[in-house]
């Protein structure tokens, strides 16, 4: 039956009506709409074949990275390279019996799941809607996520890219580990660069600004405005600067958020290139949405689910 794409007792067409549903807000909100389209399900069948698929998925994944096939689809193309992490609950059930209603208690940890993005980006250093586009992720540590990579970037021959950016928010588990994916990949360092992404930053002087004292919304949103300008189009130092500006004793807030940009900004690339005709790009295209989803009711996963 697996031959034929059965999986826990479901057709290929099945598994993918349900695990497409599967990605609401509920397994109860996705068994009723699969019931308004002629196929009664019941919420526990749907979670049944999506862990089903998941589980495939992730065998086939490992199938492909024993055997993986290199090819030329990243000659002369210009890549940007993302990774991003968020946050999830693992439950993980306690021993013992189950309580009065039947149902087991258990222990829910923080983890982080961890994803990359590989895509094309044009002249204008934008990404490319149609362009090679990949992406991946797992529950795993820091050296499971850049197996995946790494194994992606040979996959579509990497290392004869015209460019390529390496994106991240500062996180040292993704800066501490680019060294390694371009020495494995065996791309050459004169063509990569990395640059700290540019939402990310604009988050943390969104905390700056709401630190600072200011005597109006008008000059606060002037603030900001001036300051995310310099931090797209102006040497590291300038920015620093003006930021350092807004220091004052006491206020931990802004001092911490000036210590991420002083650590950071070495990540940023030489200021000629970042003002020439905008050639880099300032996001990761990992999406929050991603992570609200991971973190909803449904999506709270078991220890033994973890991909």
């Amino acid at each position: 039956m697996l031959l034929l794409g059965v999986l826990a007792g479901a057709s290929p067409a099945l598994c993918e009506d349900v695990t497409l549903e599967g990605l609401r807000d509920s397994y109860e909100e996705a068994s009723n709409a699969l019931r308004l389209r002629g196929r009664d399900i019941s919420a526990k069948r749907v979670g049944t074949i999506s862990r089903a698929v998941g589980h495939a998925s992730l065998k086939a994944r490992e199938r492909r990275l024993a055997c993986l096939r290199v090819s030329n689809e990243a000659d002369g193309k210009r890549l940007a390279v993302a990774m991003d992490g968020g946050r999830v609950l693992i439950r993980t059930n306690k021993r013992g019996r189950k309580t009065a209603k039947g149902y087991h208690t258990y222990v829910a940890d923080w983890r982080e799941p961890k994803l990359f993005i590989i895509y094309e980006l044009d002249a204008g250093g934008r990404k490319m809607r149609k362009g090679l586009e990949r992406c991946d992720g797992t529950i795993g540590g820091p050296e499971d996520i850049t197996r995946l990579l790494v194994a992606e970037l040979r996959a579509m021959g990497a290392q004869n890219a015209k460019s390529i950016t390496f994106l991240g928010d500062g996180a040292k588990w993704i800066w501490n580990r680019i060294d390694q994916i371009i020495e494995e990949v065996g791309i050459d360092r004169a063509r990569v660069s990395t640059c700290l992404d540019y939402y990310h930053a604009v988050e943390h002087l969104a905390r700056v600004a709401e630190a600072k004292t200011f005597a109006s919304l008008i000059e606060k949103r002037a603030w900001l405005d001036n300051m995310k300008k310099l931090l797209k189009k102006a040497p590291p130092a300038v920015f620093l600067a003006e930021l350092a500006k807004s220091r004052r004793r006491g206020n931990a807030v802004i001092r911490r958020e000036y210590a991420y940009f002083k650590t950071n900004m070495s990540a940023e690339v030489d200021p000629k290139s970042r003002t020439k005709t905008n050639e880099l790009s300032v996001g990761s295209w990992i999406h929050a949405g991603i992570w609200l989803r991971s973190r909803r009711p449904h999506l709270r996963r078991r220890a033994a689910e973890q991909p």
